[in-house]
């Protein structure tokens, strides 16, 4: 059994067979999303084709599959993607959601490219058969800067208060969040933040440490947090 409010390393789709049918409220993840076949390096004249992503589309098939078995009825999705990658993402979803719809992540400032320079990043949004409106209608244009090259812990790290932001917007406090590409732990730190219940999963055993060691960390300022106001109020109430 898939332990609550850990991080498992491990293989993502062997790891969430263990875990309950119908029993995540929300998954969030930022998969490895688009690797190019290596040979493409090699080539000339050839043409690229969709069969080269045979592997990775095989991956994501049973990842999906998985999904929608811990999924429940009421839950929703999200997925840190790019334009290469959201066609399959959503050929994948569409069958069992009832609506699937891209958010944009404006980082506020454009980065390394030419002609037209990196500025966004596309979040899947998804929500299953039975989940219920949300009233507060939002846009979808997330605007957060993105965390500075040189402060990241994982290449891929997403700021918290965007994933606080989508963490927010979908659950409640006590619900059961999944991220099972959970890198060096963000949405899990935002998870508890916010007093949600998670599983993480992560394949590569050093940031699995790291993302560990970030939730200690974050365990022991709540803790001495908790202590400066319980001392803050003994003194008030003596005064």
């Amino acid at each position: 059994m898939v332990e609550v409010n850990k991080i498992q390393q491990g293989e993502c789709v062997e790891i969430m067979k263990e875990i309950k049918d119908s029993s995540i409220d929300c998954i969030i993840i930022d998969p490895p999303y688009f690797l190019p076949a290596t040979h493409y390096q090699t080539r000339k004249k050839q043409i690229r084709n969709f069969a080269d992503l045979g592997i990775l589309e095989f991956f994501f098939k049973n990842v999906f599959e998985e999904f929608k078995r811990i999924l429940k009825p009421t839950g929703t999705i999200y997925i840190f993607c790019d334009g290469q990658s959201y066609p399959l993402f959503w050929f994948y979803l569409y069958p069992f959601v009832k609506n699937v719809r891209p958010l944009i992540w404006d980082k506020k400032t454009s980065i390394n490219g030419y002609s037209w320079r990196h500025q966004h990043e596309l979040i899947i949004f998804a929500e299953m058969p039975e989940a219920k409106p949300i009233p507060s209608g939002d846009g979808d244009i997330l605007r957060f800067s993105a965390v500075k090259v040189d402060s990241r812990i994982h290449p891929a790290e997403k700021p918290l208060d965007l994933l606080k932001c989508l963490i927010s917007k979908s659950t409640k406090e006590g619900d059961l969040i999944l991220d099972c590409f959970a890198g060096s732990g963000s949405t899990l730190i935002a998870c508890k933040e916010l007093k949600r219940d998670f599983i993480g999963i992560e394949l590569a055993k050093e940031y699995s440490e790291i993302a560990n060691n970030r939730l200690d960390n974050s365990n022991k300022s709540e803790e001495v947090k908790q202590e400066a106001i319980q001392s803050e109020a003994r003194h008030s109430s003596q005064a």
